[in-house]
């Protein structure tokens, strides 16, 4: 059981960096979307207000 545990000592880093660097790509994208994005929510909403 303890060369189980031994084993898998490493693989927290590795899913902590990979959680980290997803957060960063999500964040990179959406703040080159975000913009684009409420213009066409704000088109959106003045259409249908008429």
């Amino acid at each position: 059981m303890r060369a189980f545990w031994a084993d898998e000592r490493g693989s927290i880093p590795e899913w902590v960096m990979l959680l980290v660097m997803g957060i960063g790509v999500v964040m990179a994208l959406w703040a080159i979307v975000q913009p684009s994005l409420g213009e066409i929510v704000t088109d959106a909403l003045d259409q249908l207000r008429g």
